[in-house]
């Protein structure tokens, strides 16, 4: 074993497709704690999709329509059991890689 093999750590891989789609999202949307997403927007009738980043601290950050389009359709591809359409939004932790309901 070389003197240098422990200098440069490898960072740890995430190896549940949650924890590899929450480290993605943590560095697409520096900041969020936790990522909100609706399939039925709150101004609209027909389907649409909705996103919210919340920080720690509880305060909405902005995400380009884009970036907020793409981010909400990789969860939900990501999680396809959770019941979208029957369902008023899902929460995705970006700390703990962990999607639960929102709260009505």
């Amino acid at each position: 074993m070389s003197p240098t093999a422990d200098c440069n750590p490898k960072p740890e891989i995430a190896s549940e497709p949650a924890e590899r789609l929450a480290a993605q999202l943590t560095s697409m949307l520096p900041g969020a704690a936790v990522v909100q997403v609706r399939l039925q927007g709150p101004r609209t009738v027909w389907p649409h999709l909705g996103l919210t980043a919340v920080n720690e601290r509880g305060h909405t950050l902005r995400v380009p329509r884009a970036k907020a389009l793409t981010i909400a359709r990789w969860i939900i591809r990501s999680f396809p059991q959770a019941g979208w359409a029957a369902s008023g939004g899902h929460a995705f932790d970006l700390r703990t890689a962990q999607l639960r309901g929102l709260e009505a």
